[in-house]
Formats: structure tokens, sequence, C-alpha cells
């Protein structure tokens, strides 16, 4: 058993390395660190501590890269086997379930450990700029593996149990998100045994957020950079984690032969899941009615769900948003106010608005790619640009749900507090509003252009980069350049540049970006067609 699995192994290992998109990632990774070390270097003699500053930047970076990585790529390790009806095949080799198991998730871990050890001799620059000793760095290095190891279980766990890709993710970050802040749950249950005079509650309540709070990487990359010298580099959360890494694994190999058993047997479709509800109400419509609209039809039918999910969005939204309010506030025993209504509401809608434009457009056409269904549209009797523009119209009456649950957030803030209106309509107004809207069509443009491009994960990177990356790097750029090259601003017509002239040329800028993306889409999709 121990020759098998050591040569399945070196197999996956081969195979990881031999992809060209790790050895991009390591190279970006490489840009963005000398990019954080630049700016640093540049911001030195402003700033106490920049060897301190340095790696704090560094291990945010580190640590947001893992979690992106975790979900996109730990997720997909066995989920990708069924959709490509290899595990069979697999299975017929003799391999075991541990040996497969450890030979679908150790390589991607070997390929994430390599990034992080790209980002250790930045790390130790951090030394020379002072403000740092090497038992932080070593302490930062081992949390960031030893989180690595555990974010790698948790996508293999439900890579195991979910039947495709698409809810494998979903799982991963779901599960990510309970690791990192689910000791808020806790924190609330003790707030509720203060209110109920429930001390054994409250008390059980507090003691597990944190021990929960502790042991998370979020707050623990702060404590490695407290380090105080003689004091061990090995860190409860180290442990935790560990743990953690093992127990899912565990869980992984316990359940693997249950919920794969078809997939075993007959391959991926006989696992895949048929919306057979779905498929009497399309039967059911003629096809008379949807002949002048058929590309729209199929997009809101399909992707987006069609009249009955948007009733339900509709419908459910507004009351979640409500009954969360109003829950929360009988837990804590004091009645919320009705802007608190009216925020959740305001918040609740963008949300999922967020959510919907990188579901729906981040697999209208990933999904036509790898089905195999683009050259059969592209058959169809209109240029590729018309095919691409009408799929995506047949999205857009799904984003009318999370709009009027905005809406009726500002109408309930509006009703108790009429300055409301007046001060969202001086927002509205102002040009970074209209800039602050056309970066977020950007967004869902540069989503949309990686999804043709990636089987996974495109609205994420392009979430990441759009709204993380880029406006972090742009923002210290921008600050080093007004405060360190031009002696700061302050001037008379400073107001006038930065509020209307920035924001406008803006606005220009990303037009022009949406432009090239669509342009870069309609390119992939003619190459696609011509396979």
């Amino acid at each position: 058993m121990l020759s098998q699995t050591s040569a399945f192994l070196t197999r996956s290992i081969r195979q990881e390395s031999r992809l060209l998109s790790h050895h991009l990632v390591r190279g970006g990774m490489v840009v963005l660190m000398l990019y954080l070390l630049m700016l640093q270097v540049a911001g030195s003699r402003q700033m106490g501590a920049s060897g301190l500053r340095l790696i704090s930047s560094v291990m945010s970076c580190c640590y947001w890269c893992l979690t992106l990585l975790g979900v996109m790529y730990f997720a997909v390790a066995i989920t990708e086997e069924k959709e490509e009806d290899t595990l069979p095949l697999l299975r017929m080799t003799g391999v075991r379930n541990f040996t497969l198991l450890l030979g679908k998730s150790l390589p991607r871990l070997a390929v994430v450990m390599l990034l992080i050890l790209v980002a250790a001799p930045f790390l130790m620059l951090s030394v020379t700029l002072g403000g740092v000793v090497s038992e932080q760095i070593f302490s930062s290095l081992l949390g960031l593996m030893c989180y690595a190891f555990c974010l790698s279980q948790v996508g293999l766990f439900a890579s195991t149990i979910c039947r495709n890709s698409s809810n494998a993710v979903r799982m991963t970050f779901l599960l990510w998100v309970l690791l990192e802040f689910g000791h808020w749950l806790f924190y609330l249950g003790g707030l509720a045994g203060a209110e109920w005079l429930l001390p054994l509650l409250q008390t059980l309540c507090m003691n597990i957020a944190g021990f929960l709070s502790e042991r998370t990487m979020w707050n623990a990359s702060g404590i490695y950079l407290m380090f105080d010298r003689g004091e061990s580099i090995w860190h409860p959360q180290m442990w935790w984690h560990l743990v953690l890494g093992i127990a899912f694994f565990g869980l992984s190999w316990r359940l693997f032969e249950g919920f794969n058993q078809a997939a075993i047997a007959q391959g991926a479709t006989a696992s895949s899941v048929v919306p057979r509800g779905l498929q009497q109400r399309v039967n059911s419509v003629q096809s008379r009615r949807s002949w002048d609209a058929a590309l729209e039809w199929k997009s809101w039918q399909f992707e987006a769900g069609g009249r009955t999910r948007f009733w339900v969005w509709l419908i459910t939204m507004p009351v979640f948003s409500i009954s969360l309010v109003f829950s929360i506030s009988v837990l804590v025993g004091d009645y919320a106010p009705a802007e608190a209504y009216a925020a959740t509401l305001m918040t609740i809608g963008p949300a999922a608005l967020a959510l919907m434009l990188a579901r729906l457009f981040g697999n209208v056409f990933n999904r036509e790619i790898y089905q195999q269904t683009l050259v059969s549209l592209c058959m169809l009797p209109m240029s590729r640009g018309v095919i691409l523009w009408r799929m995506a119209l047949g999205l857009i009456p799904s984003m009318i749900p999370p709009v009027v649950c905005f809406g009726l957030g500002v109408m309930w803030m509006g009703f108790y507090y009429p300055k409301f209106l007046t001060e969202a309509f001086e927002v509205v107004i102002e040009p970074w509003f209209w800039a602050g809207l056309g970066w977020v069509a950007v967004t869902v443009h540069v989503g949309v252009l990686l999804s043709v491009y990636f089987r996974h994960g495109a609205m994420l990177i392009a979430l990441v980069l759009c709204c993380f990356v880029v406006p972090f790097m742009a923002g210290i750029l921008i600050n080093i350049v007004a405060y360190t090259l031009l002696g700061g601003a302050g001037g008379p017509g400073d107001e006038v540049v930065f509020r209307y002239m920035v924001p406008m040329a803006a606005v220009v800028a990303e037009a022009v970006l949406c432009y090239v993306a669509q342009r870069l889409i309609l390119s992939r999709v003619e190459e696609v067609a011509a396979k």
C-alpha cells in the first residue's frame, strides 16, 4: 500500500507541477511582493517600524491569497474527477480511498506551500527595515502552513460530499466563514444568556467564543506580529488547524464511498441532479411564446431560474431582512429602532445583488463553453456579439429583487427621516458615485472575461483584483505621490480636480475598459467556436 500511495502521489505532483497557471500565480505573487516592498521603502521616511508594516502587509496578502486558492483550488479536487468521468478509471487501477484522497489533496497543498515560500524572502527583508525579529517570521510562516493544511482538508471534504464543483466551492466558502467568523454566533448566544438571566449559558458561550476567536487565522496573524523574544514560535492556533485538518480528512475518508458510489459505478452522469420540476415547467411552455426571444428566454429560464425563483427572491429578501433584525432584538431583549430594519434592507439588497451578478454572469458563458454547447449556439444565423448580448440580457430581470429590497430600505428610512432622501440625492449626483457604479461594471466585465478562460472561480478572482488589490495598490501609490513627491495637497484647485475631474476621467477609463473586455470576450468565443 505504501508503494502504491507513493507512486500515486508522485504522479499527481508531476501533473500539478506542469500546469502553467501555477507558475503564473507564483510569478504574480513575486510581483505583488515587490510592489509592497517598493511602497514600504518609498514611505519609510514618514513611517516608523517599516519592517513591521511590511510583514503585516505581506501576511494580509498571503492570508487572502490562501483563502482564495482554498475556496477555488482545493474544493475541486474530487469533483473534477466526477465531472470528467475519470473517477471510475482511477478505481479500476486499484487505488484505495485513502490513497486517492491523499493523492488529490497533498499535491495541491504542496503547490500552495510553494506559494507561501515565495513570500519568505520578502519577510526576511523586513528584518533589515527594523521592528521585526526572526522568530516572528518563522511563527508567521508556520501559522500560514497550518492554515493552508486545514483549508485544503476543508476543501477536500466539500469536494467529497458535493456532486459538482459549484456546490463544492459554495460549501467550502460557507465552512471557511464558520471557521473564521463563527465565534460571533457564540458571542450572540452569550448576550442572549445575559439578557435571559442565564449565567451558565452566558459563561459557556463567551468561553467558547473566546476560545474560537483566538484560534482563527484572522486574529492569530496579529498575535504573531506581537512576538516577544524568548517566546515559543508554536501557538495554539497551529494545533487547532492541524487537528481540524486531520478531522476533516477523516470525515472525507469515512464518507467517500457513500457519497460517491454512483459516480464510481456509472460515472458523473449518475450523480448529477436532474431538476425535474423545472424540466416539467419548461416542457409545458409553448415554443411560440419564446420564439422571438429564444436566447433571452434560455438564460432567464435555465440560468436565472425563471418566474418561480424570481418571485421567491422578491418575497424572501425583505422577509428575511426584517426577520433577522427582529430575531436579534428578541435575543438581546431590546427592540430595534426603525432605522435598523431599513439599514438591514439596504445592506442585504446590494449584497444579494453582488452574489447574483457573480453567480449568473460568471456562469452564463462558462457553462456553455465547458458543456460544449457554445458551438451550437454560434451556428445561429446572427453575429457572435448579438448572441452573447442576448444571452446576457436574459439575466437582467433577475436583478430586480435585490434592487426592490434596497428600494424598500430607502423608502423606510426616508419615511422616518425625511432628510435622508435629500442626503441620498446629494450622494447620487456626486461624480464619484457614478465612478463607483462604473467600477462595478468593470468588475462584472472582468469576471465574465475570466470565466471564458477559467472553469472555476472567475468572478471571485475578479472581485479580489478589482475591489481589493487594485484599490489598495492605487490608494497607496496615490498617497505616496501626493505627499512624498508633490509635498502634499491642499491647494485651492484640489477640490475641483479630485471631486470632478478625476472621477469623470475614471468614468471614461471604465467605459474603455468595459469595451476592451467585451472585445476580448468576443475574441475568446470566436476562438472556442472555431475549434
